[in-house]
């Protein structure tokens, strides 16, 4: 390979203007080449596996804070493609993995792999091979954030630090739910897209082990479920939710002594009063300066456009309610669609309630 016999300024100089695909395949080509690859600056990063249909895999890096992705190689395990058969391969070869495949790349520069071996076990030690060359190359952290249907779990890769869960449509039921969180130690995030009614987080018994929970669509939470669950933040459009069940939340906090919550806010249908239950408690009178509304990460990647929603919305009531146990500081926000619960200081805590919008919650 010419580009080796280049001094190693020039090569590093070169792979600056290269695309991450491109390096990709370049740390595939040789020892050599991997280690030239992995002596380059990489911002550390995290990786987003996706199994959104059966054969079908993807691997993608987060760009930034923002959560933009940039899929860098997509795989799937058919041996055929439109039809026909493809006999001129190339062999992919590197520390734990090798095998031959035929590699296409298409126009936004993600590389496709058509693998002929449709054998379960190799999926899954390529998927876990992939993760381990990235993690040795490119800096990316070990912990993985998986985006997929569960109806196909058994073809996940083999790890057990799973950082974020993005879950899509799925027939299992909650028994498969509960194994598939805790074989993979889900503790940080679950951003649920499913709309079915019959959903299997209604009865999942390990929800209250999540920190930060977003779903699309949750009419199965009632009251006494918001109350078990041990969350820092917790999103969700169209509850169970009533009035009473709002102002119980409210003096649960009040009267206890939880300094975990964070933000809980929720979307729905506007037949709920949120000015009344706001105006079932005796307010201070609220400084912007002083009680700022500031939100936590999790929240910030996955509910943009929701926040950028409710800082323009004009609030019908607006308080504050302190807590005598240790003082903290709750601002409370109303109007016709929100409901806006959110503790200061140390901690914050957040709840809303607002009728749905198509971007009010970010497209995983």
């Amino acid at each position: 390979m010419k580009f080796l016999r280049f001094p190693w300024l020039v090569q590093d100089y070169i792979q600056k203007f290269m695309e991450p695909t491109e390096l990709l395949f370049l740390s595939f080509c040789s020892l050599r080449c991997r280690n030239l690859v992995s002596q380059m600056h990489h911002t550390p990063t995290y990786s987003v596996f996706g199994l959104e249909e059966p054969g079908k895999m993807s691997y993608a890096l987060v760009k930034d804070l923002k959560r933009n992705d940039t899929t860098m190689l997509t795989w799937t395990w058919k041996s055929q493609i439109g039809g026909r058969v493809r006999e001129e391969r190339s062999w992919l070869k590197s520390k734990d993995i090798d095998f031959p495949c035929k590699i296409i790349f298409e126009p936004d520069s993600t590389a496709l792999l058509w693998c002929p071996s449709e054998n379960q076990l190799s999926r899954k030690r390529f998927a876990t091979a992939l993760h381990s060359h990235m993690c040795e190359v490119f800096r990316v952290e070990p912990e993985m954030q998986f985006k997929l249907f569960l109806d196909y779990m058994d073809e996940l890769p083999y790890t057990n630090t799973v950082r974020d869960v993005a879950l899509f449509d799925t027939s299992v039921n909650s028994n498969v739910v509960d194994e598939f969180l805790e074989r993979f130690q889900v503790t940080r995030v679950l951003f649920s897209k499913t709309m079915r009614a019959n959903n299997p987080l209604k009865n999942s018994n390990r929800l209250n082990n999540l920190n930060n929970l977003f779903f699309c669509s949750a009419p199965w939470l009632n009251g006494s479920k918001l109350l078990r669950w041990n969350f820092e933040n917790l999103v969700v459009y169209d509850t169970g939710l009533m009035e009473h069940d709002l102002i119980n939340f409210v003096n649960v906090w009040l009267n206890g002594n939880n300094t975990k919550l964070q933000t809980f806010i929720q979307l729905g249908i506007a037949r709920l009063n949120n000015v009344a239950v706001v105006d079932h408690f005796e307010l201070e009178p609220w400084n912007s300066e002083v009680d700022q509304l500031e939100y936590k990460l999790p929240v910030r990647d996955y509910c943009e456009y929701l926040l950028a929603e409710l800082n323009e919305t004009t609030m019908e009531r607006t308080g504050v309610l302190v807590r005598q146990s240790d003082g903290l500081r709750a601002v409370l926000r109303a109007s016709i669609r929100f409901f806006h619960f959110h503790v200061n200081e140390n901690m914050v805590c957040t709840f809303v309630m607002c009728k749905p919008t198509p971007k009010a919650l970010r497209k995983g």
